[in-house]
């Protein structure tokens, strides 16, 4: 906790204006920081967002967490919240905490909900829990005949980027609410969208190719199961490491 309120206070000032958030007129990211933080594209934003407060992740709820931003650095940030509809990150400013700024996402490479610190220390003996932070990446998707997209996906293989790459996808459904989609494909490819996953042994199976009955083999001695989407990670986080092995 100290260390979360140390980084915050070095950082406190990054988001307090666009002009201070900005270090290049060349980076993209910032250009379109700016663009939505000014005050009539605020207001825009503002309305669009308050007209359906059901698309947001975690109903709305402001979570620590980091920004990850074009140019690769990782940011901590005191509360962001996700707008799936609108597609756009609401971050609270460090030192004024009813001041907060929008960052579309097309303006960053995704970003984390939670911290390293929300993490419990460990007994002797005892087995790390799940990642208590959440990993979102803006990612292409493809849900059928529909074109590609760009959409934050929360993580769950253990990389970001690797041979395959699984991920749940938060859409926004009619009437208004959020439901989510098991997505997956190559993650080293970035102009290669994820497609949807069922949770059978064929469709697994099929997305490991060549390396299939080593996943199989792999997942019948970890007692995996195909319509667990955390066994499926498992799986996935084996094959990408057979395959950068060999």
């Amino acid at each position: 906790m100290k260390l979360l309120l140390l980084t915050l206070l070095a950082t406190g000032s990054y988001f307090t204006a666009p002009a201070q958030a900005s270090h290049s007129a060349a980076d993209p990211g910032r250009a379109l920081y700016r663009e939505a933080n000014a005050p009539a594209a605020r207001l825009r934003l503002r309305a669009a967002t308050s007209q359906h407060e059901n698309e947001y992740l975690n109903k709305g709820t402001y979570e620590t967490g980091y920004l990850r931003l074009l140019d690769g650095r990782r940011v901590l940030v005191i509360g962001q919240r996700y707008h799936v509809g609108q597609r756009v990150l609401q971050v609270q400013d460090s030192l004024q905490i009813d001041s907060t700024q929008y960052w579309p996402l097309a303006a960053v490479r995704g970003f984390d909900l939670g911290t390293d610190d929300d993490a419990p220390p460990l007994s002797a003996g005892q087995e790390a829990a799940a990642p208590v932070v959440r990993r979102y990446r803006a990612r292409l998707v493809q849900e059928g005949k529909q074109g590609t997209r760009r959409e934050a996906v929360e993580i769950l293989t253990s990389i970001d980027s690797g041979p395959l790459l699984l991920a749940w996808l938060p859409v926004v459904p009619e009437p208004s609410g959020l439901m989510q989609v098991l997505v997956a494909g190559p993650g080293t490819a970035a102009t290669e969208p994820l497609r949807p996953l069922e949770l059978t042994q064929a469709a697994v199976l099929h997305l490991c190719g060549s390396r299939a009955d080593e996943v199989r083999s792999f997942a019948s001695t970890r007692h995996l199961r195909y319509e667990q989407a955390t066994d499926v990670a498992k799986m996935l986080d084996y094959y990408n490491r057979v395959v950068v092995a060999k």
